[in-house]
């Protein structure tokens, strides 16, 4: 549960930026998922095309379910920082943007990773710096 929670952060974080499609790779380049917004719904899936979980957005608040519909966690946006938390409410991390860049910290505040916007397109890194993913808008 809060691997997707992770994965989630990490794709929310330019889905406003992007409009309706994204689509989301490995650090090989490989198709790992997609993302597809419609309103205030985004319907994430698979690389096969089967759906891993929503996020509905009502204001600054959005809730993320699981492929059955389950809640697994919730995001309140409050200025540049975003809190996420888990089913239960527990803080999970947090993400703070900074111009083109947002840097993830866990529940403790230790930095977990950054993600880069240039363009369509948004650069995953570890907390090592390494890269881990891309997501390019616009793209299937």
């Amino acid at each position: 549960m809060n691997r997707f929670l992770i994965v989630i952060m990490l794709l929310l974080t330019a889905t406003a930026f992007c409009g309706e499609r994204e689509t989301i790779r490995d650090a090989h380049g490989k198709v790992v998922g997609t993302a597809t917004t419609d309103g205030n719904k985004t319907v994430y899936r698979d690389a096969h095309g089967k759906v891993t979980g929503t996020a509905t957005t009502d204001g600054n608040r959005t809730i993320y379910r699981d492929a059955t519909g389950k809640t697994v966690g919730t995001a309140t946006e409050t200025g540049n920082r975003t809190t996420y938390r888990d089913a239960t409410g527990k803080t999970v991390g947090t993400a703070t943007e900074s111009g083109n860049k947002t840097t993830y910290r866990d529940a403790t505040g230790k930095t977990s990773g950054t993600a880069t916007t240039s363009g369509s397109g948004t650069t995953y890194r570890d907390a090592t710096g390494k890269t881990v993913g891309t997501k390019k808008c616009g793209v299937f």
